[in-house]
C-alpha cells in the first residue's frame, strides 16, 4: 500500500500547529476563569488598532468566549457604513479583524460590536506616505502592580492628550506576562491604545509569555519586525537573552538596514546598550548591535528597563532610554557619554517630516524636561 511520507520539516511545522492551537485554548480557558470575575459584559479588553499601513489596519479586542457575533463598523465619517465581520467556526476570546481597501495617510471611525455590546466610537489613521508629516509616542516600562497602576494610567492619559498616530512601547508593559489579569489592567490603564496604533516589543517582564502572542498582531514574526509611516523606518527588536534568536535577528537586522529606503531610522528595544542607571550596559549587545547602528546612519535608538530617563549621544548615534512609564522610578547616574538624565514619568513625543525630526520628553502633567531636532540634508 502507497504510504505518503511527511518531510521532518512539514512534520516539526505540524507539531508547532498543534502545539500552538493546543496552547491557544488554554489560554483562553484561563482568560474565561479571570474574566468571569471582571465583568458579565462581553467586551473585556480593547478594542486596540495593530499594524496600520498603508491600505488597511488590524482591529483587536477581546471577549468572553460564548460570544457568537464579532464585526468591525468602520467608515470615513462618524456615521460608518462598512462592517468587516470575523468568521469562525469555535469560540474565540481574542478577535483580529484586519480591514483592506484604505486609503493612505487617512482618518477613519470605527467601532466593535459583540452580540449585545457595543464599543464607543473610536478612530485610527492608515499609515502615511514617506513625504508626509508624522507624530508619534515612544514610551516603556509601563507595567503595573496593585499599588501603582494610577502612575500608569496618568502617563497614559497624557498620552492619549497628545492624540498621536501610533504608540510604541519599549517593553514590560505589565509586571507579570503569564498573568492574564495584569493585561487586563494594562490596557484598562492605557486609553490611548483605542485611537493609536500600538508597536510594543518584548521586554523581560513579558517572559516571552504565550499572552503577548495571543494579545498581539505584530508584524513579521513578532519577536522583531519593522515598518515604515511617513518618512521614518522603524525596526523593533527583541533584547531577552535567548541564544537560539540571536543570530537569526542579528542577520535580519543587517538585511533590514541594508534595504531600508526612508530618510529617517528609529530602532526600539527593551536592554539600554548604554546606562548609567541601577542596571549598567547591557555589555554583550553593546559589543554586537553598536557598530551595526554606527555604521548603518540609525538616528535614535530606544531603550527601557532603567525607571527613568537618559539621552546619550555615542558614535553619532542617539540613544534615548524611556522607562518612565509607571514602573516604580529608579534613580538616576550621569556618564560622559549622557546629554541629559531624570528621574520621573515621562514619554517622549516626535514629530518628522521627510528633512526634520522634532524631539520632546514629556512630563505627564505637560511640562517638557528634554528636546533636540535633527536634521537631514
Amino acid at each position: 500500500m502507497y504510504r505518503k511520507r511527511i518531510s521532518r520539516k512539514k512534520a516539526t511545522s505540524m507539531k508547532t500547529i498543534i502545539r500552538k492551537t493546543v496552547l491557544a485554548v488554554g489560554l483562553l480557558f484561563i482568560f474565561a476563569c479571570f474574566s468571569c470575575g471582571i465583568s458579565a459584559k462581553p467586551l473585556i479588553i480593547g478594542p486596540y488598532i495593530q499594524q496600520s499601513e498603508h491600505t488597511s489596519v488590524i482591529v483587536s479586542w477581546m471577549t468572553l468566549p460564548s460570544t457568537k457575533r464579532n464585526e468591525v463598523y468602520w467608515g470615513t465619517s462618524p456615521t460608518l457604513g462598512n462592517v468587516t465581520v470575523q468568521m469562525s467556526l469555535c469560540p474565540k476570546m481574542h478577535h483580529s479583524v484586519k480591514i483592506t481597501g484604505l486609503a493612505p495617510g487617512r482618518q477613519y471611525s470605527y467601532t466593535v460590536v459583540s452580540d449585545e455590546t457595543k464599543s464607543p466610537l473610536h478612530r485610527f489613521w492608515t499609515a502615511f506616505p514617506s513625504n508626509e508629516t508624522i507624530r508619534f509616542v515612544v514610551y516603556g516600562d509601563s507595567r503595573g502592580g496593585w499599588d501603582n497602576w494610577q502612575s500608569t494610567a496618568q502617563v497614559a492619559r497624557a498620552i492619549e492628550q497628545d492624540t498621536p498616530l501610533f504608540v510604541l512601547n519599549t517593553g514590560d508593559l505589565v509586571d507579570n506576562g503569564r498573568n492574564p489579569g495584569d493585561w487586563v489592567e494594562f490596557f484598562s490603564a492605557s486609553p490611548f491604545t483605542y485611537n493609536s496604533t500600538f508597536y510594543p516589543v518584548l521586554g523581560n517582564h513579558e517572559q516571552s509569555s504565550p499572552l503577548y502572542f495571543l494579545v498581539f498582531s505584530l508584524p513579521f514574526i513578532e519577536r522583531w519586525y519593522s515598518f515604515d509611516n511617513g518618512p521614518v523606518h522603524f525596526i523593533g527588536l527583541d533584547s531577552n537573552p535567548r541564544y537560539a534568536y540571536r543570530f537569526t535577528q542579528y542577520f535580519w537586522l543587517l538585511e533590514d538596514l541594508r534595504t531600508r529606503q526612508a530618510p529617517f531610522t528609529i530602532v526600539f528595544f527593551h536592554h539600554p546598550l548604554y546606562s548609567s542607571g541601577n542596571h549598567g550596559n547591557t555589555t554583550l549587545l553593546q559589543k554586537i548591535w553598536a557598530p551595526v547602528f554606527a555604521r548603518s546612519d540609525v538616528d535614535i535608538v530606544f531603550n527601557g528597563h532603567e525607571h527613568s530617563y537618559e539621552r546619550s549621544y555615542i558614535n553619532n548615534v542617539t540613544y534615548v532610554i524611556t522607562g518612565g512609564g509607571g514602573a516604580p522610578l529608579y534613580d538616576v547616574g550621569h556618564s560622559p557619554w549622557t546629554v541629559y538624565s531624570e528621574k520621573t514619568y515621562h514619554y517622549c513625543l516626535l514629530t518628522v517630516d521627510s528633512s526634520t525630526l522634532t524631539f520632546e520628553a514629556k512630563k505627564p502633567d505637560g511640562c517638557t524636561l528634554d528636546s533636540f531636532i535633527l536634521t537631514k540634508g
